[in-house]
């Protein structure tokens, strides 16, 4: 049973557990009145209560929407590093150059039509990189290195360049997104 069903069996169980008891001492102190009083609170206390109980079970994650009570993949970025051509760890104007990283799948499940997402941000204007390539799978335990070329043209500033990165999953099981900056070098 999912979460969201259980959380309405549980407040309406509560409301249901509290209205008897609340309608049983509210008689006892109030009369008639005191019933229908007694019932209103009981329900709503109940519910309340029966509503929390679900969610302190549900175990929590790294990833808010992954259900950790089922078996699912669970990618990590990891390694993320520049390979330029004179080694020098700086995108200069007119380089040819990878940022390469690894996709690790430390779940229990195989991740499926996995693609690296990267977005270029502050200093990216005069970056060039290659579009995304999904990846068919992932399986438990297993780990992908992931190239993404990279080159500057002219205009490139000296500086740093700011990238976020993330994982989209075909069944939801992506990662958040991520921020990395290599250092660049116009000329």
């Amino acid at each position: 049973m999912d979460r969201f069903s259980q959380s309405i069996i549980a407040t309406q169980t509560g409301a249901a557990i509290g209205s008897i008891a609340g309608s049983i001492i509210g008689e006892n102190i109030g009369g008639y009145r005191g019933s229908y009083m007694g019932s209103f609170i009981g329900s709503a206390a109940g519910a309340l209560i029966g509503a929390s109980i679900v969610n302190r079970e549900q175990p929590h994650s790294r990833h808010p929407n992954i259900d950790k009570t089922v078996p699912s993949p669970y990618l990590i970025i990891r390694d993320i590093r520049l390979q330029d051509e004179n080694w020098n760890r700086v995108v200069e104007t007119g380089e040819d150059c990878r940022l390469i990283f690894e996709i690790y799948n430390e779940g229990e499940n195989t991740a499926y039509d996995v693609t690296p997402m990267l977005k270029g941000g502050k200093g990216t204007r005069h970056l060039i990189y290659s579009p995304p390539a999904v990846i068919d799978k992932i399986k438990p335990g297993e780990k992908v290195l992931y190239k993404v070329n990279l080159s500057a043209t002219r205009g490139l500033k000296s500086g740093e360049a700011v990238f976020e990165i993330y994982l989209d999953e075909r069944n939801g099981f992506g990662t958040p997104r991520e921020e990395f900056s290599i250092r660049t070098e116009g000329r």
